[in-house]
């Protein structure tokens, strides 16, 4: 009987110590599971390798100058700013042709074809924030009775042709917004911060929540004139 109780004793420590042993090894390959997640979780997934400069002039009578700050008054119906878009942050540029212009410093960039060029609008009106990426005209239609954007293609104009902004039904692949204009809207009162804006050039993946991540940018501000 006591051999018994023995033997059956025995069979119990050994399925203990069998189960235990068992529950340590999975422990074990679970912790290193997670820390192979956690490895694979800190891994950049985004690398952003645009070195392209780029900036937001304003056409003078003899040059093109870099506009940081713009101070105007907004009037409904106003042209606030009409601004040129060049990859270069060089403080003053000749008033030589756009197009040759904006191929001299695009060209001095390896891969700068590869990219197109985008727009950021951030202000404040008395009830909301306005924080909105513009890649094509139809981006400018949620703010408009407040600030008109329009945006233009001059690289593709017909020379000596007048030609209008880029519409959404014209806005292809092809289509380069080399220029922005910004125009009171029938709500500018109600704008109560100055207007910032910024350009970027971007491909498909630098963007996070509809953002730009990038650096390839610059951002210039109009400011509101009391008088």
């Amino acid at each position: 009987m006591k051999k018994s109780i023995l033997f059956i004793s025995l069979v119990i420590l050994i399925l203990v110590l069998a189960f235990f042993f068992v529950t340590k090894k999975d422990i074990h390959f679970n912790k290193e599971e997670d820390q192979n997640e956690i490895k694979e979780d800190n891994t950049p997934s985004y690398i952003d390798d645009n070195d392209t400069l780029v900036g937001l002039y304003k056409k003078e009578e003899k040059v093109r100058n870099l506009i940081k700050e713009y101070e105007t008054i907004f009037k409904y119906h106003q042209d606030l700013i009409e601004l040129e878009v060049y990859y270069t942050n060089e403080t003053v540029l000749n008033n030589t042709n756009q197009i040759k212009l904006f191929d001299q410093y695009r060209d001095s960039y390896q891969n700068a074809y590869n990219y197109k060029i985008g727009y950021k609008i951030n202000f404040e009106t008395k009830n909301q924030v306005i924080n909105k990426t513009i890649l094509s005209p139809k981006d400018t239609e949620d703010f408009y009775e407040f600030l008109e954007v329009y945006l233009y293609d001059d690289y593709h104009r017909n020379k000596g042709e007048w030609y209008s902004h880029t519409t959404e039904s014209e806005y292809n692949d092809e289509t380069i917004l080399t220029s922005i204009k910004l125009t009171s809207g029938k709500l500018v009162d109600e704008i109560i911060s100055d207007i910032h804006l910024t350009v970027f050039t971007y491909d498909e993946d630098d963007f996070a929540n509809g953002f730009y991540r990038g650096k390839s940018k610059y951002e210039m501000i109009v400011k509101k004139s009391n008088t």
